[in-house]
This record gives structure tokens, C-alpha cells and sequence, in this order.
């Protein structure tokens, strides 16, 4: 349109306007790999795309070495190295970019056997009448000073048995005489709650013998003399194995609930944490996303006294992008500056706040913020509406379809959550009045009691002295018969017709499962300005401390017992024994003081008339005495990975795996289904570093081909073995050439869309420190990278310029191979279409061949050429994309041909082609092919081959000979 027609023209004038053609067309983003694997934190089975190694550690975090086993269950695993870490690392450190990164987290088939459940579980449960095959094992601790006032004990450890139980030992609560059994009461043997415990095999052989406390700096740490690592109880990785390891600890809550007392006058019990079909040992299900509970508004009513927290509006909860169990152990939320309306409400009826995600181990005196969003409200038609400024987008996998479903409206701002609101605040149905003042906790089971008299042990789970049907705490009745039990263990924890009552008849109580500490007072941890104080979830070991409690993990994992599964981690459920650890509000503030101005919670004052929104209302709390901010965890995150392996996707456990049996095979194969449309997930590279696989990588090759525009680079069977894999000698696991080359004969493999290198090297951590065996598919995608920032990706990835490990052509330091190659190996190798990894004394460590794994002879039958038809056939496509729906003659046949013969001729002259010529025109394009709508293009190209081979003869002459002769 021109400018004319945008004037009107109603009197004389010099009407001027500007049009900008000077704006750049928008460039098609550039390519990059497909990396699958194993990484720190991140999305999980989300095609994740980074276009710096900076932005990769931000959302999938850092390359994780070996590094030593010390308290595995609470700091992860980190022994088995995240080689998809370090293949992304060598890709983006030549600046090519950008990567597109699957995380692997565990998951299951729709359709999966028993045997093909993610996750994890002992090898063994509890038996209902003996308790004497392995499971979960709970020490409740009670104070014997109230032990006939209706004490309050809590869960202080849990330990998973593969086989066998563990027990304490020592004098009975009403005994004088010294036994070791279950649902026992056992008096403890020194200070810090000290206790005395063994472990037992199947046949009531005791194995193991220590005591233990729960005081940090101690000896006896309960931490340090148990085995707190799960992969010693797996003998196919560990030479020396143990039957079980210690789980979850609670010092803080131990200390807040149980007084610390001297030797004997505390009581400990262990019990099989066992309910019906509720099995905390059952730790089997796919990967959970965590998330924050939800967030709840003010009290808005004057009925203080029917107030229940519970019951206040649900505004939105937070739920992490970065799926499973890190995101628990890494950060926490808080909600912060929270005003209400400053304006009339015929205006801007809804209050403010700000939202920060916060590192789980810093502190109100030092806060570290890592995201924030301030000026947030809950107004569905506001650019500040929450959901907007954070985001809500997220994917559902469709197995049936093999493809993503996508819900959500606002694109994702955070890189570590996306909101999830209540649909009646998303549709305005709530009062504009409400504000962000709460939240739910975490969900734990429900206390469970005994009452002097009655009949029967409270089962597990329950808050009241009842017995359902299904929700029976675990019999001991014959443990006695191994475990030497007592008539008061058969007593204690039968539920039915109960032996030896008289023994309990002065005992009455209730045992709790822990929760997260709250902040009690703003003067806590020594503020200089109280009003600082986030109130809510408080992460120290104490409440005056500002030392970060290390049993934080614990209260925030995901609770077990089939996750996802028999129990909802984030909704209590009756019927399943849980509760809401804690429902969190700012409406149980109380103001003390001269003026009134020091905060402390206390729950239930609203509904006794004496918390400060009761006594000045919301707005008095918030805005002038300061007290505005409140923390809540991200909590519930389970990773669905077999906690016993250090490498929960090794090469032994998929072998002859299939989709519902075996999860590790079934998560790696919907990783690779995940980037099987090139529509939705551009990439020209595919890698699964580590997978020797023979069928997954063969799937990986097949996906490359039907997607017509990736090259798959693919790790060998009878390649290094690494420790992770078994408990062979190193000389057993080293590289066979012979082997390999057997292997991949065998498999038939005829395909221009595959290569593979060998042998595995080793490389340097400089960002750990360590030394590190790696996949030779790793350092290979890092001399693509290379060669292609060095000259183009039509050059051949390997030789002395563009493939020398030595001299960083892989993007991250190699240092060796396990393997020195000599010239019949190199010569073997590549017949096979397998690409050498070399030494050379002068030159060092070098990518010595670029075969694709086509066995027919052509010219696509090496890397440069294979890579160079990708680029040629997706740049060509984008040019055919732009003439589409236009009309079918010459003038349009003309544009494209001129827009073709521009690209191929950059392409010549980068060398990348000898030749070509493009033809379009009736000859191509018949008026049959017109009135179908279609046009047909031919193009011709000669690829330009690499030099491989040199033959120079060296002729020596006489001493008068000419050289012409």
C-alpha cells in the first residue's frame, strides 16, 4: 500500500511520511546437535534448547565428574559422570550454536510389567508375619519423662534393608532384661540420644553392630558409622557390598520434638514402615516434576473463630521446570513485598506482590535470590498478572501418539518454574481483595498412637486410636522366633487380638512424622531489622542458628511408596494416611512488643482473636509495621532412577530390554522418539553418549534417516567398559578392536546417517578437577563443532588440522585414549567404517577418519559429504518454503532458481562443491504437475572430497641425470 492512501486529504498541505525497507530480514536460527543423556538438573524428556555452555549450566547446571561416595542419599548421585554434560560443553566451546538437550530422567511405559516400573525399591519387602525380608525401617524416639502423660514421639532415622531388619538393643521400657526385636521400646545408652543397634541377615545373623546419635559433630553421628551410600547394596557394581544403607535422617525436628536427655531416660523403636498396600520400601514410578503447595489468599472474613487455614482460597502454586529431585534440594520460594491496592478499587482493585526463587541454602540474613518478579498481582487481564510474568506453558507426552500435547497460555519467563493457577482465579471469579498470605507444606503420614486400655496399636498412618481395613501396621507377633521379640513387641505393634497388654498399661502416645521447621520469631538468627524476616519454612539447624540444616532433603523428597502412585505427594489423602505437614499463614502472626513491633507466628491465633490481622487487619501488618514476606518449599521431586546404580542407564542393565519390562530401555527410546519430527526440533547431529546399545543406537540411526536431516553419531559394543557397568578387572573391560569390529559387522548397519569412533578417551575436568574416562562420540561431536567454526561443516572433521585432540580440536581437554591404536588397527578400523582415534608420538592424539557407516561405496559414504547434503537439502528447503502457495509460472520458477543458484554458489566457492546446476522449467514442471498443484525442481551437485589418501613417490637418480628424464 502506499503512503497516499494512509493520508486523508481534507485541505491543502505536504503531507510526509516514512516507510523503514532498511530493516534486516529475520535469519533462520542455526542448527545445532541433539544430545541425549543424563545431567545435573533440567527439564526431563523436554528437547531443551541452550545457545551457550553459560546458559546450559543455568538450566541443566554443571558437568558432574566421579566424585567420592559421601552420603550419597542426601547429595545425589554424583559418581557416575553426565557425559551429555560433557558433550555439550565440547559442542559450544567452539561457539557454534545452539544444542537441544533431552535430560534422562526414569520413566515407564503405559502398558509396563511389574518388572518395568522406573524408580526404585529394596530387593525385598517386609513379610506381614515376620518382618524379616528387607524394607523400610523407622526409628520413632519418644521422652520416657511423660511416657504415662500422653507423650509425643517422632520418626528420627529410616534405613532400607535389602534382606534381613535392623533393631535396637538394650534394656526394655518395663523390663530389666536386655533383648533386640522390633515394636519394641528400648531405652537409649548415652547422651545426644544415643542408642544401640544392629543389622541382621535372614537367618537372625547379626552383620553389622554399632551406636549411634543424632549430635553432628559427634563420632557416633548417626551419618557417619552407617552406610549412607545405596549403591553399595548393588553386587553387579560393587565388589564389597553391604545389605542395607541409611535413609532419611531429621535432626531438627528430632530436637524440637524430643528433648535431649542422659543415658536411659529416652525410649527409641523400630518399626517396618508398612501399611496395607502402602510400602515406604516401594519407591517404584516415573519421574515427578516437583512443586511449591499451594499458595493461599488472607482470611477476608470477620469469623475469626471459625477460621481454619485449610479452608482459605487457593491462588496458584509454582511448579518446577526442572523436574525431580534436585529442584528440592537446590531452591525454595518466597513471596515477598506484599501490598494491597493502592489505588481506588474502581481502578486497580488488586494488590502487589514479588516472587523469588531463592536458594535452599541461604538465610534471611543473607539472602540469595536467583530469579525475582516483582510487581506481580493476580489479575487475569494485567501484563503483571503472575501467570504472565513467570509463565505457565508445559508438555504432556502422548505415548500412544508419540508426540507432545502443549497446555498453557504465557511463555515461560523463569528458567526454574511455571505458575499453575487455581482455574477461578484464571477466570476472575475470586475478590480482588486477595493476596499470596500462605501456603500448604509438604505431605507426610499421619500420627499414629497407643491408648493405655484399649485393645489394639494405632495402625500406621492414622491420627485416632482406629484400625481400618488395609491401613494394619506390619505384625511382629513371631519375630521372636529370630529376633528374640517380647510379649510387649507383639503387643506394640499387632493389630488384633493383642498379648501381654499388662505391659502397656501405663503407656499412652502418639508417634509424628516429621515436617519442615517454621520460623518462630522475627528476632530469630539476629536480624538487625526483624521486618527482614521471611516468616514460613526456615532452613537452620536450629531456630537462632544461621547454619544451613543438612537434613533440609529429607523433609522435601518425595514421600515413597509408589510415587505418583498409591500416594499424591502434594494432596493429603485420608485414605491413604497423609496430612499437610503444616498450612502455613501470616494471619497466625502475633505482634508483641511496647509498640508492638517484633512478629511471631503462632498457629491458631485467628481463631483466638489475637493474631495482628485480627487486632489491625492486613493492611496494618503489611504496610506499617513491615512484616511482608513469607518462604515455602519446592518439595515432592523423585527423579524415577534406580537409586543402587551409578550409572542408572549402563549398557548391561538395557540388554535385552524392551519398552514395558525395563524403564531404563523405555526412557531412552521415548528420549529419541521425543526429536523424531524435524518440524518441531531442528538439529543436524544426534548423539546418546555411552549407549552401546545395539538396538537403541540402531534406532538412533533410523531416526536420523527418517527424519532425512541428521547425522547420528553412535558409541561401539566391544568399546571400554566402564566401571559403572560391572565389577570387572580393568584389564576385562578394556577395548577390543577385534570384537568391535565383529559387533558392527554382525549388526548389517548400512547407513549414511551413522558414524561412530573408536576407542573411548580420556579427558580433563578443569571445572571439577578431575580426570575422566569418556565416549569417543563426546570428543567426535567436539571436532564437528570445531571444523565447522574453523571452516565450514562441509570439511572433513578430522585429520591433524581440524581433528587434534591434543591441541583442543574436541572442545574439552583429551589427555589419552584407553586404547593406542597402531597402523593394522587403524587400517582394520576403517575398513569396517569405523573412524580411529590415533596417537602419534610428534602430533599427539588425533581423529584419523571420517567414514559414515555406508557400506556401499559412494560419495556419501563420508562425514563431509553426508553433513554437507543436510545443509544443502534444509537451506534449499527454506528457499522452496518461500514460493509456496504462489502462483505456479515462470516468474516464481525464475525467483527460486536465482535464490538456489545464489546459496549453491556460496556453497562453491566455501569449496563445499565442485559443480552444480539447478534446473526448473516446463521440462521439470509439466502442465500435468501445474494443474496438480505441484512443482518439481532437479538440482545437481558434485560434493568436493576430502583428501584421505597421498601417494608421493620419491625417485632417486644418478648423479648427471636430468629430472626430466
Amino acid at each position: 500500500m502506499s503512503s497516499v492512501s494512509k493520508f486523508k486529504f481534507v485541505s491543502p498541505g505536504i503531507f510526509v511520511n516514512e516507510i523503514d525497507n532498511s530493516q534486516f530480514p529475520n535469519l533462520p536460527e542455526a542448527m545445532g546437535p541433539v544430545i541425549i543423556g543424563r545431567t545435573e538438573r533440567g527439564p526431563a524428556l523436554t528437547p531443551t534448547k541452550v545457545t551457550s555452555f553459560e546458559e546450559f549450566v543455568n538450566v541443566f547446571g554443571p558437568p558432574i565428574a566421579v566424585e567420592p561416595a559421601t552420603d550419597v542419599w542426601r547429595h545425589g548421585n554424583r559418581q557416575g559422570p553426565t557425559y551429555a554434560s560433557y558433550a555439550a560443553q565440547a559442542w559450544l566451546a567452539s561457539g557454534e550454536a545452539p544444542v537441544t538437550v533431552v535430560r534422562l530422567l526414569g520413566t515407564e511405559h503405559t502398558d509396563k510389567t511389574s518388572g518395568g516400573k522406573a524408580g526404585w525399591d529394596t530387593d525385598n519387602t517386609p513379610n506381614a508375619a515376620l518382618a524379616s525380608n528387607g524394607g523400610a525401617y523407622g526409628l520413632f524416639v519418644v521422652d520416657s519423662a511423660s511416657v504415662d502423660k500422653g507423650l509425643t514421639g517422632s520418626l528420627a532415622a529410616v534405613w532400607y534393608v535389602n534382606e534381613g531388619a535392623i533393631l535396637l538393643s538394650g534394656a526394655i521400657r518395663v523390663s530389666a532384661g536386655q533383648t533386640a526385636s522390633l515394636g519394641t521400646l528400648i531405652s537409649s545408652v548415652g547422651d545426644n540420644k544415643m542408642f544401640n543397634a544392629a543389622i541382621y541377615n535372614t537367618s537372625g545373623t547379626k552383620t553389622y553392630e554399632t551406636s549411634f546419635n543424632f549430635s553432628r559433630t559427634s563420632d557416633k553421628y548417626i551419618r557417619k558409622v552407617f552406610n549412607t551410600n545405596p549403591q553399595n547394596v548393588n553386587s553387579t557394581i560393587s565388589s564389597t557390598t553391604t545389605t542395607y544403607w541409611l535413609g532419611q535422617t531429621y535432626e531438627r525436628f528430632l530436637a524440637d520434638t524430643v528433648a535431649s536427655s542422659s543415658s536411659g531416660t529416652l525410649f527409641g523403636m523400630i518399626v517396618p514402615l508398612l501399611s496395607g498396600t502402602i510400602n515406604v520400601s516401594d519407591n517404584r514410578g516415573a519421574y515427578i516434576e516437583s512443586k511449591t503447595g499451594w499458595i493461599i489468599s488472607q482470611d477476608l472474613t470477620t469469623a475469626h473463630g471459625s477460621f481454619d487455614a485449610e479452608d482459605q482460597q487457593k491462588l496458584f502454586r509454582l511448579v518446577a521446570r526442572n523436574a525431580g529431585t534436585e529442584m528440592c534440594r537446590k531452591f525454595k520460594v518466597s513471596i515477598s513485598n506484599i501490598r494491597t491496592a493502592q489505588v481506588s478499587d474502581d481502578i486497580d482493585p488488586f494488590g502487589t506482590f514479588d516472587v523469588e526463587i531463592r536458594s535452599a541454602s541461604d538465610t534471611d540474613n543473607a539472602p540469595q535470590i536467583i530469579e525475582r518478579f516483582t510487581g506481580c498481582n493476580l489479575n487475569p487481564n494485567s501484563l503483571d498478572y503472575v501467570a504472565r510474568r513467570i509463565g505457565d506453558k508445559y508438555q504432556t507426552w502422548s505415548q500412544t501418539e508419540k508426540r507432545f500435547r502443549y497446555y498453557g497460555n504465557f511463555d515461560n519467563v523463569s528458567k526454574y518454574v511455571r505458575v499453575d493457577m487455581n482455574t477461578d482465579v484464571g477466570e476472575g471469579k475470586v475478590s480482588s481483595k486477595c493476596l499470596p498470605f500462605g501456603n500448604f507444606g509438604p505431605v507426610r503420614f499421619r500420627r499414629f498412637s497407643y491408648i493405655s486400655g484399649a485393645t489394639a496399636f494405632g495402625p500406621f498412618g492414622q491420627d485416632v486410636f482406629t484400625t481400618q481395613d488395609g491401613q494394619t501396621m506390619v505384625s511382629v507377633a513371631n519375630a521372636s522366633s529370630v529376633y528374640g521379640g517380647t510379649a510387649e513387641s507383639t503387643s506394640f505393634v499387632n493389630v488384633g487380638t493383642p498379648g501381654g497388654v499388662a505391659n502397656l498399661t501405663d503407656f499412652t502416645g502418639s508417634f509424628l512424622f516429621p515436617s519442615l521447621p517454621l520460623r518462630v520469631s522475627a528476632s530469630d538468627g539476629g536480624l538487625s531489622d526483624p521486618t527482614n524476616a521471611y516468616f514460613g519454612v526456615q532452613n537452620t539447624q536450629t531456630k537462632t542458628s544461621t547454619s544451613r540444616d543438612e537434613d533440609y532433603i529429607d523433609y522435601v523428597r518425595a514421600l515413597g511408596a509408589s510415587p505418583g502412585g498409591d500416594i499424591d505427594n502434594f494432596t493429603a489423602d485420608n485414605t491413604t494416611g497423609t496430612e499437610y505437614s503444616h498450612v502455613f499463614t501470616m494471619d497466625d502472626l502475633v505482634l508483641t512488643g511496647s509498640t508492638y513491633t517484633l512478629a511471631y507466628y503462632s498457629s491458631g491465633s485467628r481463631v483466638g482473636g489475637t493474631s495482628w490481622t485480627k487486632v489491625s487487619g492486613a493492611q496494618n501488618l503489611l504496610e506499617t509495621k513491615g512484616y511482608d514476606r513469607f518462604t515455602l518449599p519446592i518439595f515432592g521431586g523423585f527423579n524415577g532412577l534406580d537409586i543402587k546404580e551409578v550409572e542408572p542407564f549402563r549398557n548391561t542393565k538395557l540388554d535385552g530390554g524392551a519398552s514395558v519390562s525395563n524403564y531404563a530401555y523405555h526412557t531412552i527410546e521415548r528420549a529419541i522418539d521425543s526429536v523424531s519430527d524435524p518440524e518441531e526440533f531442528e538439529c543436524n547431529l544426534m548423539t546418546v553418549p555411552n549407549l552401546q546399545n545395539e538396538t537403541l543406537t540402531a534406532k538412533l540411526i533410523k531416526t536420523c534417516e527418517d527424519r532425512a536431516d541428521a547425522l547420528a553419531i553412535i558409541d561401539l559394543n566391544g568399546d571400554y567398559v566402564l566401571s559403572s557397568e560391572g565389577t570387572s578387572a580393568e584389564t576385562s573391560r578394556a577395548p577390543n578392536v577385534d570384537t568391535t569390529i565383529t559387533n558392527l559387522r554382525a549388526r548389517g548397519l548400512n547407513s549414511s546417517y551413522g558414524c561412530c569412533f573408536f576407542p573411548y578417551v580420556r579427558i580433563r575436568d578443569n571445572i571439577n578437577g578431575a580426570i575422566l574416562d569418556c565416549p569417543p562420540s563426546v570428543v567426535a561431536l567436539g571436532t564437528f563443532a570445531n571444523s565447522q567454526a574453523a571452516s565450514k561443516l562441509w570439511f572433513a572433521p578430522a585429520g591433524f588440522n581440524r581433528g587434534g585432540l591434543s591441541q583442543g580440536a574436541a572442545g574439552i581437554p583429551v589427555v589419552g585414549v584407553k586404547q593406542r591404536l597402531n597402523s593394522k588397527d587403524r587400517d582394520k578400523l576403517y575398513a569396517a567404517n569405523i573412524n580411529p582415534i590415533a596417537t602419534f608420538p610428534s602430533e599427539g592424539i588425533v581423529v584419523f577418519g571420517q567414514k559414515t557407516l555406508q557400506v556401499t561405496p559412494s560419495a556419501l559414504d563420508r562425514i563431509n559429504v553426508r553433513r554437507l547434503l543436510i545443509y544443502v537439502k534444509k537451506e534449499i528447503s527454506r528457499i522452496a518454503a518461500t514460493i509456496l502457495f504462489d502462483q505456479n509460472v515462470e516468474v516464481t520458477w525464475a525467483r527460486f532458481r536465482s535464490k538456489a543458484d545464489t546459496f549453491l554458489g556460496s556453497v562453491k566457492a566455501g569449496l563445499g562443491l565442485t559443480e552444480y546446476k539447478v534446473i526448473l522449467d516446463s521440462t521439470t514442471t509439466t502442465p500435468d504437475l501445474i494443474d496438480r498443484n505441484a512443482v518439481y525442481a532437479k538440482i545437481f551437485l558434485k560434493p568436493s572430497r576430502a583428501i584421505e589418501f597421498i601417494a608421493i613417490d620419491f625417485v632417486i637418480t644418478r648423479t648427471g641425470a636430468a629430472f626430466e628424464d
